[in-house]
């Protein structure tokens, strides 16, 4: 199988990312939840993953308030088409994410997410213990990608989620 190529999608991609997102979630969920926060202006950044021409893998990460305080990112939707899950698109997607997020200076990423993945990159239980969320709980996690604010705080998410 041919390594797919991670960039930054465009426009042009949303049809394709919609999609995507509603194949391999099977409903239409997280496609709404792309769309406001789009138009709600809360992406940081959305990558891509490409093969022979077709989107097999789209991250989103989106802007996280805290309250009082310096804001930070959140993770999601992830998603991987069906047919390349488990080939390390998604784990790439989180890498690619991750680097440009360290390298614009972000602080903390969160993610409400499968434990058996999320790990692997960092992220861990703990680091979302001096935070306060709805989402608390076995599959809320977060890394620290530098040192510095936001510490602690109430998180305050886009929209989009039902916030």
């Amino acid at each position: 199988m041919e390594k797919p190529v991670i960039r930054v999608a465009l426009q042009s991609d949303q049809p394709a990312i919609q999609q995507l997102n509603t194949r391999a979630f099977g409903q239409e969920d997280e496609a709404r939840i792309i769309r406001q926060l789009e138009a709600d202006g809360d992406v940081i950044i959305q990558l891509v993953a490409e093969m022979d021409g077709q989107i097999v893998g789209h991250i989103l990460f989106y802007s996280l308030g805290v309250r009082g305080r310096l804001g930070c990112a959140g993770l999601g939707p992830m998603s991987v088409d069906p047919w390349v899950q488990k080939e390390g698109v998604g784990k790439q997607l989180v890498m690619q994410g991750l680097t440009m997020l360290r390298e614009a200076g972000c602080s903390i990423v969160f993610v409400l997410g499968h434990d058996w993945f999320y790990p692997k990159f960092g992220f861990t239980l703990e680091a979302t213990e001096p935070f306060q969320s709805r989402y608390k709980g076995p599959h809320f996690f977060a890394v620290r990608l530098r040192g510095g604010p936001p510490m602690s705080g109430e998180l305050l998410f886009p929209e989009a989620f039902g916030a």
